[in-house]
């Protein structure tokens, strides 16, 4: 048994395509601007989808895959648990948006969201993070009036809002229905309203969504 093992594993390494002989591919440089980092996850997502994925993926079928396209970018903003906590009436309810390193790409055919993309700016450039979350896109850009629109997430709660600016004031849409929330989905609120529906719930957040 024991003289049989190098042989097995060199046969192991056969099988895998040769990969314990391959020399190692030097990473690929990154992106230097979105729209580019978007079009190489696009290409990427066009090898990924196959028969016992696509419909995961946000498809209706593998070759829709080869229609895609995509949608207009989304930039995400962030509000985070302690900044909710320690928000002030005196503040510029703006103040509480971080700007997040990621964009969101909606995947479309003939029109109709499918899926997303999301990249991340990293220091020497962009590149794609996810693929998918096709139900929150769908329903972001099912809200959205215009291309200045925004995401906002505020991951204590995994809550996402279409935000948009109105004049001097920040306004958000819950993109679902929710007990925290006085607005239905799609129901615009001014930033510092749903501020303060959320903070009792930031006060005494327990770690759970």
């Amino acid at each position: 048994m024991r003289r049989g093992t190098p042989y097995l594993v060199l046969t192991w390494c056969v099988l895998l395509t040769a990969g314990c002989s391959r020399p190692k591919q030097e990473p690929q440089p990154l992106a230097q601007q979105p729209r580019e980092a978007a079009t190489n996850a696009l290409g990427m997502l066009r090898n990924l989808v196959n028969e016992q994925n696509y419909k995961g993926l946000g498809f209706q079928s593998v070759g829709e895959v080869k229609l895609a396209e995509l949608g207009q970018p989304m930039e995400v903003y962030i509000i985070g648990l302690e900044r909710l906590k320690g928000y002030q009436a005196s503040q510029d309810p703006s103040s509480l948006l971080t700007p997040s390193a990621e964009t969101i790409y909606p995947v479309t055919v003939g029109g109709n969201v499918r899926t997303g993309v999301t990249i991340v700016h990293k220091e020497q450039g962009y590149e794609s993070s996810s693929f998918g979350n096709a139900d929150i896109v769908k329903r972001l850009v099912a809200y959205r009036l215009g291309p200045e629109d925004f995401a906002v997430h505020i991951p204590a709660f995994n809550l996402y809002f279409l935000g948009r600016r109105m004049n001097s004031r920040v306004v958000l849409a819950p993109i679902a229905n929710n007990p925290r929330l006085k607005a239905p989905a799609g129901e615009a609120t001014p930033l510092e309203g749903v501020v303060e529906q959320l903070r009792p719930y930031a006060e005494s957040y327990d770690g759970r969504p």
